[in-house]
């Protein structure tokens, strides 16, 4: 009997692994992964350095290919990079010729060669819901550290990604920036939901902001436990219920 549509997994991965070098003598990056995200689900992923945290993200946004296994986006298998998918890196690599508002849109000028009136309101909301509003003529020399990664976060979501993949994007910021910046990815998560996969190396951070926690062994990396994240809803609001479980 096929699986209802509400029911599926929106990120799925099955048996996957990935080898960088043929050679058997040196155990792959991965191996073995079995897991199941839902929409709009926030999924933090820890484990020791080099356990594979990296290319498990780079399976999902397409950008590197399974050696093993299947990697599907809602039933359908990831062959290549796609659209719907928003990857925010450890630096926020901000053109530093251009000022905010156009490195929020640059990715409508890289796919498109424009961007029009409504791309540029688009623009300006998303600044404004990352509290950037009265910086978007700034050059990115002119913004703080924890600033320019809120532009990346926001440049990512220009495109309304429905998965957002992000690679240890806090690992630059002191302590206290850290903490603030995570509280307002929150705020943009509640205000415009995505299905995240976030690295983190901060066992905290990931309790934090996740719905469950992916623990990963050392490498060749593998799951060795998913934790789900029961904060009171004071400490933590969540934007469910999720809209594939509705009734």
């Amino acid at each position: 009997m096929t699986e209802p549509a509400t029911n599926r997994p929106f990120v799925r991965l099955s048996g996957v692994g990935h080898r960088y070098d043929p050679n058997p003598a040196i155990p792959p990056a991965v191996t073995g992964i079995e897991l199941d995200i839902r929409r709009h689900e926030f999924v933090a992923v820890v484990g020791p350095s080099g356990c594979g945290k990296s290319t498990l993200l780079r399976m999902i946004a397409g950008l590197l290919t399974p050696t093993e296994g299947q990697v599907s986006v809602f039933g359908k298998q990831v062959s290549g990079p796609r659209d719907d998918v928003g990857i925010v890196f450890q630096k926020p690599t901000l053109l530093p010729w251009l000022t905010v508002r156009k490195n929020v849109l640059f990715p409508l000028k890289h796919k498109f060669g424009r961007y029009g009136r409504d791309d540029e309101k688009r623009a300006d909301a998303l600044l404004a819901m990352a509290g950037l509003e009265s910086f978007a003529n700034k050059m990115p020399n002119e913004l703080s550290g924890g600033m320019q990664q809120r532009v990346g976060i926001v440049r990512a979501l220009l495109l309304n990604p429905d998965i957002l993949l992000m690679d240890e994007p806090f690992s630059a910021l002191d302590a206290m920036t850290r903490e603030q910046i995570g509280f307002d990815l929150l705020k943009i998560w509640q205000e415009n939901p995505k299905t995240v996969l976030f690295i983190t190396h901060s066992i905290a951070e990931a309790v934090l902001l996740a719905d469950r926690v992916l623990v990963m062994s050392k490498r060749p990396g593998t799951v060795l436990e998913m934790v789900d994240v029961d904060l009171p809803s004071h400490a933590r609001p969540k934007p469910y219920p999720n809209p594939d479980s509705a009734s």
